[in-house]
Order: structure tokens, then C-alpha cells, then sequence
């Protein structure tokens, strides 16, 4: 028996060749959690290089400014962190309004100062 949702998916492919899989209605809050938490241990930083921008996957990771978040570069270059995305970018929308401001990632007192 096939589930309503999967159904859904099944009819949503072949109705639009643009579609290249459903997607969830939102993403787990535990995956949520995870990308928060790795964040928050990936803030250390000494010089303004050591931070980076990185997308809040359309507000799916909370304190994000305009669709921005800061962690620093070692977490963002991770294995973990990559993971990470990919699960998020597969459950996030895909489409969001981000302002034009820019967050300028920067060094203050040892911390990137994310979420």
C-alpha cells in the first residue's frame, strides 16, 4: 500500500520534469538541533579569516540575519559539517527571500560570534 505522501511524490515527478525530488515539509527538529549545537562549538576564532558565512537554510536554523548565520572556517571545511548540509539542503525550502544586506563575518574577543 502506498502512503499518501509517497503517492503524492510519485504523481508530483511526473507531472514536472523540473522537480528533482520531493522534499519535507520542514526539517527534523533533531537535525535542527545537531546543526545548532555543531555551530555553536564551531564559533573560536583568533583573526577575522578564521569566520565564515554560511547559509541558515531559509530560517531553518534559528538566529540567522537575512539568510545568514557565521561559524568558523574549520567547522565549516569539516566532513561533519558537510553531512550536515546536505541533510538540511534536502529538507529545507527551496526558495526563500534574502534581504540584500551581507553579514561581514568577523573576529571579536576569540568568537565569531554565531548563534
Amino acid at each position: 500500500m502506498t502512503s499518501g505522501r509517497a503517492f503524492g511524490c510519485a504523481v508530483a515527478a511526473l507531472v514536472s520534469l523540473a522537480l528533482g525530488a520531493c522534499k519535507a515539509d520542514s526539517c527534523d527538529p533533531a537535525l535542527v538541533d545537531v546543526a545548532v549545537t555543531f555551530m555553536k562549538e564551531h564559533q573560536s576564532c583568533v583573526v577575522n579569516e578564521d569566520c565564515v558565512v554560511v547559509p541558515d537554510f531559509c530560517e531553518t536554523l534559528p538566529h540567522g540575519d537575512c539568510g545568514q548565520l557565521v561559524m568558523n572556517r574549520e567547522g565549516n571545511a569539516s566532513a561533519k559539517w558537510a553531512d550536515i548540509t546536505k541533510e538540511l539542503k534536502e529538507c529545507a525550502p527551496d526558495e526563500c527571500t534574502v534581504c540584500g544586506a551581507a553579514i561581514v563575518a568577523s573576529c571579536t574577543n576569540g568568537s565569531c560570534n554565531g548563534p
